[in-house]
């Protein structure tokens, strides 16, 4: 392959792996716009953003699978177009119900994608530069997860032009795959059942259940904090308006575009333990200082503890004027002695977003690893699906906890289950992975 189309195809790769996470992201600063437009409450915003993840997470245990039996390119265009039909359909939408259905849509689109990708960068790498290439993937994903809020919440009243905007782009990608992608395959087909057999082989290794527990745990713990930070900080007692928490929640995916690029070169440099080790230690202190950021929701201020106590108290409670004024100045106070909580969040998140960065460069590049070549698109499916679920399950689990405590008990967890990840890093790395492969490799074909 010239060099000229290997940069293409990593260009593709890249933009590929950025669309999803800022669809998904997208709509977390719209949720006071989407309430107002689709009359509705954050409760089944937050399902939207869940049955976005949920087909997203489970239709990945089987396309990087697919991919190695019927090619990467198949799969990938495939995604392309249903991912373009998803955001087409979105902009339509009139009820929540319509809405969810279009990102369900858009989920399964993105599950075609997502392994296969990382499939890809598997076959077009090599142990000593593997680890910089899944850096810059990671880079490309942060730079989705950084733009979506941001872009969602610059453009939150011109949501609907924006999803058809998404489905061009879209299609824009699917001619690029086309063109890029001619001549470079994995699988010459076959059958369903070789596509199980080969899931089933993979699961036999027990380094990508490990991997794929690790990348639950991550996901469980991060996607809680940005999904219920962007709406407990839109409530009382902060009131931060859309455009601050956008940029909360995109200042942590803007540094981890850099910081994910750097971790993938010292990974490479000081191995996939030490680097990933250290991300994670720094995501436990920021987790910390989060929660020590919100101490005055306290047992002296009760209300405090209900992040949206003044819409509840508004629905069916007739609030006097001088009670809400009363509330306001209290609020005002606690500003004043606890400092402003933008500023806060706006540190510590970025703080987070460094070090969970760190830690994807070498556990992605151990996903392709630990297994031989015509496994690595199952390797990457399991992987994936499993971390998603993390992704999609998050916010169901942790909304009845944030609404009877509040945001500090979604810290709390995260600090809780970020260590247990290093644990489960050390003993993938614990035996030498730079070993010849498992089994002897397939060629990769040269067409389609």
């Amino acid at each position: 392959m010239s060099s000229q189309k290997h940069t293409q195809v990593f260009i593709l790769i890249y933009l590929a792996a950025a669309i999803g996470p800022f669809s998904g992201n997208l709509i977390l600063p719209m949720i006071s716009v989407l309430k107002n437009d689709l009359l509705t409450d954050v409760t089944l915003i937050l399902l939207s953003f869940t049955l976005f993840q949920i087909p997203f997470a489970i239709g990945q245990f089987f396309s990087g699978g697919l991919s190695d039996v019927y090619g990467r390119r198949k799969l990938i265009m495939g995604g392309f177009v249903v991912l373009a039909v998803g955001f087409a359909f979105t902009p339509f939408s009139t009820n929540i119900w319509f809405f969810i259905f279009t990102r369900i849509f858009q989920g399964v689109g993105f599950a075609l994608i997502g392994p296969v990708i990382i499939a890809l960068i598997g076959d077009f790498t090599d142990r000593s530069n593997r680890s910089r290439h899944m850096g810059f993937y990671s880079s490309a994903t942060r730079a989705g997860i950084a733009l979506g809020p941001l872009v969602g919440g610059l453009l939150a009243s011109q949501w609907r032009p924006l999803f058809m905007a998404m489905a061009i782009f879209s299609v824009l990608l699917l001619v690029c795959s086309w063109f890029c992608l001619r001549g470079i395959a994995v699988g010459e087909g076959g059958s369903a059942g070789e596509v199980m057999e080969n899931l089933r082989d993979t699961l036999k290794y027990r380094e990508v259940l490990v991997l794929s527990v690790i990348g639950f745990l991550l996901f469980f713990a991060y996607i809680a904090v940005i999904s219920l930070s962007s709406d407990g900080l839109s409530v009382f007692p902060y009131y931060l308006n859309p455009g601050q928490i956008g940029l909360i929640l995109s200042t942590s995916g803007f540094v981890g575009v850099f910081s994910s690029s750097a971790a993938g070169f010292l990974t490479d440099r000081f191995g996939k333990l030490k680097i990933p080790a250290i991300g994670l230690v720094i995501t436990v202190v920021s987790l910390i200082a989060l929660a020590l950021s919100t101490t005055y929701s306290a047992p002296a201020f009760p209300f405090g503890f209900i992040p949206n106590v003044l819409e509840q108290l508004g629905q069916g409670t007739y609030i006097t004027g001088q009670v809400l004024v009363n509330l306001l100045i209290t609020q005002t106070l606690l500003e004043q002695v606890f400092g402003g909580i933008f500023l806060d969040f706006l540190i510590y998140m970025t703080l987070m977003g460094i070090g969970i960065s760190f830690a994807w460069p070498a556990i992605l590049a151990l996903t392709q690893e630990v297994v031989p070549q015509q496994n690595r698109g199952a390797s990457a499916s399991i992987f994936s699906g499993t971390r998603f679920l993390g992704y999609a399950l998050a916010p169901l689990a942790f909304t009845p906890l944030y609404i009877s405590i509040g945001l500090d008990i979604v810290f709390i967890i995260g600090a809780v289950l970020t260590p247990i990840t290093i644990g489960l890093i050390y003993l993938v790395t614990r035996k030498k992975i730079e070993k010849p492969e498992i089994r002897k490799e397939k060629e990769i074909p040269k067409s389609d």
